[in-house]
């Protein structure tokens, strides 16, 4: 598929001249592009071909949305300039940011020294923070979608799957669809990508910042294991894979990550204080906290209609070999889900 999609993506579109290929997305690619009269690099997100254009619903929800991120100017935050549909092609022109993706960094280096981490999610609570008092919560946090700039500072891009809390307008999100990126969605995300608020946007970051500091995924397995993980399972602990992180640091991620959207933090201010706490050695907020929301996680139901999720992005993750008590408990969640799919069978018989 993403070969078909390289061969037959257009060399312009809008006022650019598409020069390569610089990502690839859940919900397309991203190439380096340069203004035709400005003579300035953009970077260019072209959605793949086969998406309708004439399905005006779809066509009304994309231009909303790129309006919406339009409207977000934050130093935290990729500026959107231009959207347009041109020769069976959606595409959103934004600003080009030189940088590597904290992704890239997590693959070129395994982990993120923890420091560092913590200095580039205060940053993106931040711009989360904005877009929030903007009524709009970002729904697809990944460390693929944060890009570095030259000078440190860190960007959130992709405003994709935005979902606008001020209207009853949801997004690209269709009845019965779970929009994200499966590793770092939120249970309730999962569950109904249109029920939810700014604290899913707090449980994705806390999942990008286990994955910055400790070089993998809180949850791996296919699309349906991951989501029965994350509605179902308790978060392993950081320090499995970082032993030497702070304790306070490990509160912090377990906080942000709380089934229970009120178990989380209630401010990104709140977050941010933790966060910067936690650099200089002062206490916490979160310091001993425990997820006591997971008592009922195992009653919460996980949708069988995934398929719109971004099971293909970052598919390469995997985990460390499991020893002792950790397969155990893969044995476990197996059966879980062995269980849990003959269920749904029967109910669908």
């Amino acid at each position: 598929m993403e070969e078909e999609f390289i061969e037959s993506a257009p060399s312009s579109i809008g006022q650019c001249q598409i020069e390569k290929k610089i990502g690839e997305g859940g919900m397309g690619s991203v190439y380096l592009g340069r203004h035709k009269t400005l003579d300035i690099p953009r970077a260019i997100k072209i959605l793949p071909k086969h998406i309708d254009l004439k399905d005006p619903e779809y066509s009304q929800r994309f231009f909303r949305e790129a309006r919406l991120a339009a409207r977000l100017r934050h130093p935290n935050m990729v500026q959107v300039h231009e959207c347009g549909a041109e020769e069976g092609y959606y595409y959103l022109i934004m600003d080009y940011v030189e940088g590597p993706t904290c992704r890239q960094l997590v693959e070129e280096n395994g982990n993120l020294p923890w420091e560092q981490a913590v200095k580039i999610t205060a940053q993106i609570a931040e711009g989360l923070k904005y877009a929030a008092e903007q009524g709009i919560i970002h729904r697809d946090v990944t460390p693929g979608n944060i890009i570095m700039d030259s000078d440190g500072t860190a960007k959130i891009t992709d405003l994709g799957l935005a979902k606008e809390t001020a209207t009853d307008a949801t997004g690209l999100t269709r009845s019965g669809a779970s929009l994200g990126t499966p590793y770092y969605m939120s249970p309730e995300q999962i569950n109904s990508a249109r029920d939810v608020d700014f604290r899913t946007d707090i449980y994705s970051l806390g999942a990008t910042l286990y994955h910055m500091v400790c070089g993998t995924v809180p949850y791996t397995g296919t699309t349906f294991e991951v989501m029965t993980k994350q509605v179902r399972q308790p978060l392993p602990s950081p320090k499995e894979h970082a032993p030497d992180l702070p304790d306070a640091l490990c509160d912090i991620i377990r906080k942000m990550m709380a089934k229970a959207p009120d178990d989380r933090y209630g401010s990104y201010d709140e977050l941010v204080d933790d966060l910067s706490n936690v650099l200089t050695g002062e206490p916490v907020s979160a310091a001993g906290f425990e997820d006591h929301s997971m008592v009922h996680a195992q009653e919460v139901p996980v949708p069988a209609n995934n398929g719109a999720a971004r099971a293909q992005e970052e598919t390469h993750i995997s985990n460390r070999p499991a020893t002792g008590s950790n397969k155990v408990l893969i044995i476990l969640v197996a059966i879980g889900v062995v269980v849990a799919l003959a269920v749904l069978i029967l109910l669908l018989i």
